[in-house]
């Protein structure tokens, strides 16, 4: 029994997966060249590229996790630099720890709301992990046919 399209019966239909990667190709090349003065210089260079097919029929992106974990180590850069002292005349600085907070109490506060942020902005990322998974699943399962340019979910 072959498949078909719903809306137009055609049987030349295929995963959302298969046409994204019939499109794209991924391709590395390594360049070798002479200088002037004989020495060899050796590059490479590596991309891919894909038809419009291809990048339609594309998976969803994942989220990225960058945001909160940047706000995470900038907070506790700025926590740790708040407990140290930097003479102006001095090639080193010097942990004071907890003393150092009693008079760098606000650029701690600062690195304490960077890490707040970063604690919202890393819940907010396992949201939009949980519907990405749920977009994979479901473009995983969606097939495109070839005839009329529709797609359609396949339970």
């Amino acid at each position: 029994m072959a498949m078909q399209c719903p809306s137009c019966g055609s049987a030349h239909i295929q995963p959302m997966a298969v046409v994204h990667a019939g499109g794209t190709q991924h391709f590395h090349a390594t360049h070798t060249a002479v200088t002037s003065d004989g020495q060899f210089v050796q590059g490479s260079s590596q991309g891919s590229q894909s038809t419009a097919l291809a990048q339609h029929c594309a998976p969803p992106a994942p989220p990225s996790p960058l945001p909160f974990i940047g706000a995470y180590g900038i907070g506790g850069i700025i926590i740790y630099m708040s407990m140290t002292v930097c003479p102006l005349s001095a090639r080193e600085c010097v942990y004071v720890g907890m003393a150092g907070l009693r008079y760098n109490w606000k650029q701690a506060a600062v690195g304490l709301g960077l890490i707040a942020l970063g604690w919202l902005l890393m819940k907010g990322w396992r949201t939009q992990a949980k519907v990405y998974s749920a977009a994979k699943r479901r473009w995983q399962s969606t097939w495109f046919c070839h005839r009329c340019g529709q797609a359609h979910h396949r339970e």
